[in-house]
């Protein structure tokens, strides 16, 4: 018999969560547009610094700067030939975006059933003209173009655990053996496993460096200029670890950001690269970017009238992931609360992530309130969905124990 939505819905919730929800203890880590103009690969330091030009700090309240227009160049290849995640229909497009300050993105789309997502890698140019790249997405021939335009990779860095951002760091990795490489703690998986030190590494590439917990830990070549802050639990009943690195680029005064908070814009249409992969009448339709949304933080598709309250809720502003707040932030509350409270310390003017769009301009305390209890005020009718993907974690001991509320 057919599914209905919202049992797909249901089985997807259930498959993306898996990871940090099934108890599996064995695979827990040992404990312990036109082509641009190619630019130069290397950049003179006067000219590296002058990228950074920074701009007055916003007075107003947090909002999206620097939105350029992507370059793009799909005759270099957009096929990807590893299986690794869902493949995406028509090609793995890659768009580059100049974030300003000497950063950029490479976005590509994420596709799984019906839930379709862009994902980026984001690009640090430093002092020497070389690359810090972070979150690597999958090396498209298009992609590896994009990035060989703008300089030479120095070092590649996995920030997290969650499965959508290290899926293509090993076939990434090949691509620039010279790189230095530094993972987050607590990977586990189909990939392999790492605990806090090189040594326990049994992932597919080479690993330099753990990213530090502590500042007595050892610390990447690069905190000189770019300084890290990690999240790690490890709860009794989760699949394995859960971890993410925050990051602060000094000179430019950017956090660099995984999944912690996201800025998620109100559009007419959905952001261009969703062309590629839809057809016009799919990406025409005005309920298709209101959708879009929701079904990738796992808010319950709820229409009134011509609008999407939980949609409008979440939009235009910086925001926790729903998804995030209802099945992580409330079995580690307190853990949480402490990482951003330290993240919120550094004095950055804008947040780069690697999702939706950036960068914004955010203070250090808009950051932290997205952190709130339902800080966007999101309908109690928007939240049925994770409540009942929590239902069956709960009810099936699949999970770490609740120790809070998220609306």
């Amino acid at each position: 018999m057919a599914r209905s939505r919202s049992q797909t819905l249901l089985a997807i919730g259930c498959a993306l969560v898996a990871e940090a929800a099934a108890p599996r203890p064995n695979l827990r880590p040992p404990a312990p547009a036109a082509p641009a103009p190619r630019a130069p690969a290397l950049q003179t330091r006067r000219a590296a610094l002058a990228a950074l030009t920074l701009t007055p700090a916003a007075a107003r309240a947090a909002q999206l700067t620097d939105q350029n227009a992507p370059v793009t160049r799909p005759e270099a290849g957009r096929a990807f030939a590893e299986a690794i995640l869902p493949p995406v229909p028509f090609g793995r497009a890659t768009y580059r975006y100049d974030l300003g300050r000497g950063a950029y993105a490479f976005e590509q789309l994420l596709r799984f059933q019906n839930v379709s997502a862009t994902v980026r890698t984001n690009v640090q140019r430093l002092r020497n003209g070389k690359l810090w790249v972070v979150a690597p997405v999958a090396p498209t021939g298009e992609c590896l173009s994009l990035l060989k335009d703008i300089g030479e990779v120095e070092h590649l860095v996995l920030p997290v655990t969650a499965l959508e951002h290290k899926a293509f760091f090993g076939p990434f990795q090949r691509q620039f053996p010279s790189a230095s490489v530094w993972a987050a703690p607590g990977q586990y998986g189909p990939f392999g496993t790492l605990g806090f030190s090189p040594e326990t590494s049994t992932l597919p590439f080479r690993v330099d460096g753990v990213l530090p917990r502590t500042k007595s830990d050892k610390q990447p070549p690069w905190a000189s200029e770019i300084e890290t802050k990690t999240f790690y639990v490890d709860l009794p009943g989760n699949a394995g670890p859960v971890s993410e690195a925050a990051f602060f680029h000094k000179d430019s005064k950017t956090l660099f950001v995984t999944d912690a908070v996201s800025w998620i814009p109100r559009l007419d249409r959905a952001p261009d690269i969703f062309r590629t992969s839809f057809d016009d009448k799919v990406y025409d339709n005005d309920d298709f970017w209101p959708k879009s949304v929701l079904q990738a933080v796992f808010l319950t598709l709820r229409k009134d009238g011509q609008r999407w309250p939980g949609y409008d809720a979440i939009t235009d502003k910086v925001v926790r992931a729903p998804i995030l707040a209802a099945f992580a932030d409330i079995r580690a509350p307190s853990e949480t609360l402490a990482w951003i409270d330290d993240v919120c310390r550094w004095p950055f003017e804008r947040v780069v992530t690697s999702h939706f769009a950036s960068p914004f301009a955010a203070s250090p305390a808009e950051v932290r309130s997205a952190f709130g209890q339902n800080p966007q005020k999101i309908d109690a009718r928007d939240w049925k969905q994770l409540d009942d993907l929590n239902k069956v974690i709960v009810d099936n001991d699949l999970g770490a124990v609740i120790k809070g509320d998220y609306h």
